[in-house]
């Protein structure tokens, strides 16, 4: 028992000596990830190896420490997938802060829906579409009102990555003169914007 005491205190004395002979403090490269989802995240440091981090991570850190007063800049060098990620507080120098925090936050990206409006005659042939009062809606709540003439159309709200969404007739044209169905009209968003959801109005 004696004996461990004593090199206890012999270790504590060798780590005061080396800081009294100038020795630095070192600090973890580290943080915090908001909403990450998806793998594929991969963050940078000057002068450290690119670190890869895990899907549904909430905290990282870089393998090596670094010294006080030596910079870094820890920025986001690959975004995860269908995310798009950012930083905030990454560039500074080692101990002007009492410790190293660095903020990831990432978010879903988002895509536009639309497609073409076309006309068809009552024997089938291809018309402009000339019809006023059309109005179409995705999902419960977002609208669009196709104008006269349109020969497409493109929702203003953005849908998220992963998000179902289902196109309907909400209003036909006013005047009776069409009918108006949609093609393609459910799905899932996937990473592009999706521009096929046609709308065939037919002359009656």
């Amino acid at each position: 028992m004696k004996l461990s005491v004593l090199r206890h205190s012999l270790l504590l004395a060798l780590v005061a000596g080396l800081s009294a002979c100038g020795g630095k403090a070192t600090f973890p490269v580290e943080g915090t990830i908001e909403n990450l989802k998806y793998s594929g995240l991969v963050l940078s440091n000057v002068g450290m190896q690119d670190l890869t981090v895990e899907a549904k991570a909430t905290t990282f850190r870089f393998p090596n420490t670094i010294e006080y007063g030596v910079p870094y800049d820890v920025q986001v060098k690959t975004s995860a997938l269908h995310q798009k990620c950012t930083w905030d507080n990454g560039k500074d120098n080692a101990g002007r802060q009492a410790s190293i925090s660095v903020i990831i936050k990432c978010i879903d990206n988002a895509f536009s829906i639309g497609g073409a409006v076309k006309a068809l005659g009552a024997d089938g042939g291809a018309r402009t579409y000339t019809g006023e009062g059309l109005v179409l809606i995705n999902g419960s709540s977002d609208k669009y009102a196709v104008p006269k003439d349109a020969t497409a159309y493109k929702f203003a709200g953005a849908t998220t990555f992963g998000t179902s969404y289902g196109v309907s007739v909400f209003k036909q044209p006013d005047g009776g003169k069409y009918a108006c169905t949609v093609e393609r009209r459910v799905g899932e968003m996937g990473d592009a914007d999706i521009t096929n959801i046609d709308v065939t109005c037919r002359e009656k």
